[in-house]
């Protein structure tokens, strides 16, 4: 016969596997990031948060605001390559970022390109 007080353990262990269990995420789910938190890590220490390029880097190398016109008249497909493969002074991301982060950054340096609704501003 099971003694009493192993039966209790592996009960528990089992009651805490289960909670612990329904609690966490799958473990193939990928954590969630929006653009902009992918942007603010990668990307503003030249750029910006804002996309201004009102940094000191942004300065010193040219780089251009990202809200700017020239910037958001390029297509989705240039902008990704560029967050891709990096042009002049920026560097590439590929290695870095993965091709679905690259896609949100893209949509987020989109986003910088439309007018504040009059709610924020």
């Amino acid at each position: 016969m099971i003694p009493r007080l192993f039966l209790l353990a592996v009960i528990a262990l089992f009651a805490g596997e289960a909670r612990a269990q329904s609690t966490a995420p799958p473990p193939d789910a990928p954590l969630k990031r929006n653009g902009q938190q992918i942007f603010v890590e990668n990307c503003s220490r030249c750029h910006g948060p804002d996309g201004s390029s009102n940094t000191f880097i942004g300065h010193r190398w040219h780089i251009p605001d990202l809200r700017s016109e020239p910037v958001q008249k390029l297509s989705i497909e240039q902008r990704i390559t560029i967050i891709t493969h990096g042009k002049n002074n920026m560097p590439a991301h590929e290695k870095r970022l993965t091709a679905d982060e690259i896609k949100l950054v893209e949509g987020y340096v989109r986003e910088l390109g439309k007018p504040a609704s009059p709610a924020t501003r």
